[in-house]
Order: C-alpha cells, then structure tokens, then sequence
C-alpha cells in the first residue's frame, strides 16, 4: 500500500483525533468541498533510492524504502487548523520501529518531520491550512 494510506488508517485509528477516513480525512491534495470542517489530506508527495541492500545491489532489494509525505489540515478557523495539525504531528513525528503500523502487517522503522506544521495562511475561500512535511523509512510493499 502507498504511504499515504497507510497514514490515513493509522491516523482514522487514533480515537483521540477524531478523523474518519473518507469523511474528514483524505488522500490529498484537498478538493473544493468545503462542508467539512477541519479535514485532513495526506499526500505522497516524493521517494529516494534506498542504499541499504541487504547482501549488495546485485543480489537483493533494498532493506527499506524512503517516502515523503505531507500532511495539511484546513479549516475556517485558525487556532482550529492549528491545533490539530499540531495533535497529528505529536503523535507522527519520531514515530517508530512499529512493527504492524496501520494494521497493515508493514514493518515502519522511522518517521520523521521537517518540522513542526508551518501557516500556508488562507487560501480563496478564507480556510487557514497548516502544513507539515514527514520522511519515512519503511519495509518494501
């Protein structure tokens, strides 16, 4: 499974945030349905080579895999955008070794952000969105 949607049904998982996979939270970029306040998009958003064979490149696959992800929250009002960008990224960032991550059976070694998420301020329809970006190094598949 794609990045993205492994953090999708890790976060719907988490009770605390109350996000719902395909109602508040979703594979992004964020569309223009804007009923729903505050959502969440994860978007894959990059993926680098791997130099971690396991016996040398011409005789396995990589040990690991590297993606990048963004996760960007909206909503009409800002401490609310901010706020749970900030409930999402205090439960992503230096997250791991998790062995069944998203109940998926995949092995996640590391996920780390770029920082803590930053104002995009508001877009034209007058939603604050805040915005953070995360690398992860996980099992192949």
């Amino acid at each position: 499974m794609p990045v993205d949607t492994d953090v999708i049904a890790y976060l719907a998982a988490q009770g605390s945030l109350s996000l719902t996979a395909g109602t508040n939270l979703f594979e992004g970029p964020l569309g223009e349905d804007l009923s729903t306040d505050p959502e969440v998009a994860i978007t894959n958003t990059n993926s680098e080579p791997s130099d971690e064979y396991v016996m040398g490149p011409s005789l396995t696959a990589p040990g690991f895999e590297i993606e990048a992800f963004q996760v960007m929250v909206r909503s009409g009002t800002k401490g609310t955008a901010h706020s749970k960008a900030l409930a999402i990224h205090a439960l992503l960032d230096n997250l791991g070794p998790v062995t069944n991550f998203a109940s998926t059976g995949r092995t996640y070694f590391h996920i780390e952000s770029e920082g803590p998420p930053h104002n995009l301020f508001q877009d034209k329809n007058g939603k604050w969105r805040y915005a953070a970006e995360y690398h992860v190094r996980k099992a192949r598949g």
